[in-house]
């Protein structure tokens, strides 16, 4: 909406401004902002002001607040000028809510006021409340509600669940039982022997007697181990014997003095020649055949 007010260009006589006022939009929610335009035409031999009847001068009040502000000068044509003010103004309030007068005020070159004009926009904005202006209350926050899992939904989920459990441990005992069948049928007097024969050929290449006798010891340690089913790889001599002994194993005698002897050159800094370590390992081939057709303990 625009308010114009005639100029006259007359040398010589007081001139009166051109004012029109323009604001879009003319509808808007409480606390959103609108754009408002003010133009004003008058002699170019005077400058135009604007001063607001508040007690700061500005454009605020009740219903509206300043956020910003721009100020443009031109000349349509000769002999006149023309200010444009543009505001940009938030709104409150309800209802046809009007722009506040303001006052434009002309001056010369000098300073010196040539005219002051009183001007009431016709301008208005239309202002809708964002709720309903008969609530007086708010309404109590309700707590949130938990969602309801249907037990039909989560049965079948839980007994698949179960379901595959049981079928990973079914797989894991049935592979447990075929690995431990696989390795009972793995003789472990042959694969001694092969050690046993794998060890006496780097003797001959030139091994140190004490290292024959180290690994002669590993040898018949895990041949204990995996043939009686007893703890012979980490055990002590004296442990070995011991379990030996209430297994009544025949042969008892020539296996720990195997034994002692490779302790002996471990810990006793014996050293037997090259002679005697071929002979050891002959008497632990011997034991080892000879138990090669007995039964194994029972688990």
């Amino acid at each position: 909406m625009s308010l114009l007010t005639p100029f006259s260009a007359a040398a010589g006589k007081t001139e009166h401004p051109a004012i029109s006022v323009m604001v879009t939009s003319d509808s808007v929610l409480v606390g959103d902002r609108v754009h408002c335009i003010i133009n004003i035409r008058h002699s170019d031999r005077e400058v135009a002001t604007i001063e607001w009847h508040d007690a700061n001068n500005t454009i605020s009040s009740q219903s509206f607040e300043l956020i910003s502000s721009k100020h443009l000068s031109s000349t349509p044509f000769p002999g006149s000028s023309q200010e444009r003010f543009e505001l940009d103004l938030a709104v409150f309030g309800a209802g046809h809510q009007s722009l506040p007068p303001m006052t434009v005020v002309l001056r010369d070159s000098t300073g010196r006021m040539t005219n002051k004009v009183v001007y009431t926009p016709a301008a208005s904005v239309f202002v809708r409340a964002l709720t309903d202006s008969s609530m007086r209350d708010l309404t109590p926050l309700k707590p949130p509600l938990k969602p309801k899992i249907p037990l039909l939904l989560i049965m079948p989920i839980i007994l698949g669940a179960s379901g595959v459990a049981v079928l990973v441990l079914l797989l894991l005992f049935l592979l447990k039982r075929i690995v431990r069948r696989g390795a009972e049928k793995v003789d472990s007097s042959q694969v001694a022997q092969r050690k046993l024969r794998k060890l006496g050929s780097s003797l001959s290449a030139g091994m140190p007697p004490h290292e024959c006798y180290e690994e002669l010891s590993n040898i018949m340690r895990s041949f204990l181990e995996n043939h009686y089913r007893i703890r012979a790889l980490e055990a002590v001599t004296q442990e070995i014997e011991r379990d030996l002994k209430k297994l009544g194993i025949a042969g008892f005698e020539n296996i720990m003095n195997l034994l002692k002897q490779a302790d002996l050159v471990k810990f006793a800094d014996s050293r037997p020649d090259v002679e005697e370590s071929r002979q050891s390992l002959h008497k632990a081939s011997e034991v080892i055949r000879s138990t090669r057709h007995s039964r194994q303990p029972e688990e």
